[in-house]
């Protein structure tokens, strides 16, 4: 009978314990976070995140194409040095969203160029220099106001603290190679633009 008691006696303990941690201060038991090897716990969150870095994949190559353009036709030493930052900011992104896609999914995705984005390109490359870095420069403003959108949304929905991460820094490097080249259009060809409702997002 002692034993009996003891053990009734224990498990009262341990029920009560259970039920003081889980109402003590409005304690709540939360999801553990996403193991990075591992797929987005939600099926719409996985699902955006696989669409998201394929359509990031694809964006961030479009800009080292145009990129690579630039380093043939642009004379200005300081575009090229912006055009070689470029490429290499986002090849390595595109690096680390493929492994991302291998890793938590078993995707294995290639870039992929629309065949609009190939018209642009080859119009591009048949303008003047002067001609190709005014074209170039608006063309990529526009680019990257896509991809900081793009971005912005990814901070809000995406599973991974590092994919969140990689967003965030999107959006910074992007904002900041936007204004830079806004002031070069400005400086260079006198074609200054004041801020419109969209740029308000953007800082």
């Amino acid at each position: 009978m002692l034993y009996d008691s003891s053990m009734r006696l224990s498990l009262v303990t341990k029920a009560a314990f259970l039920t003081l941690a889980l109402t003590f201060g409005g304690f709540t038991v939360a999801a553990p976070p996403i193991v990075a090897s591992q797929p987005a716990a939600e099926h719409s969150t996985a699902h955006f995140e696989v669409r998201f870095m394929k359509n990031m994949i694809d964006h961030h190559h479009m800009a080292v194409e145009m990129s690579e353009l630039c380093l043939q036709k642009a004379t200005r030493q300081e575009l090229r040095e912006l055009c070689n930052q470029i490429i290499a900011d986002q090849n390595r992104e595109i690096q680390t969203m493929q492994s991302w896609l291998r890793d938590w999914y078993g995707i294995s995705y290639t870039p992929q160029m629309m065949p609009d984005d190939q018209r642009k390109m080859q119009l591009m490359a048949n303008l003047s220099s002067t001609h190709f870095e005014i074209v170039f420069m608006q063309e990529m403003i526009k680019h990257h106001r896509t991809a900081i959108k793009e971005a912005r949304t990814c901070t809000q929905r995406a599973g991974h603290e590092e994919l969140t991460s990689l967003c965030n820094n999107i959006i910074t490097a992007q904002r900041q190679e936007i204004a830079q080249m806004r002031q070069w259009l400005c400086q260079w060809y006198a074609m200054c633009k004041r801020k419109d409702s969209d740029d308000s997002h953007e800082h």
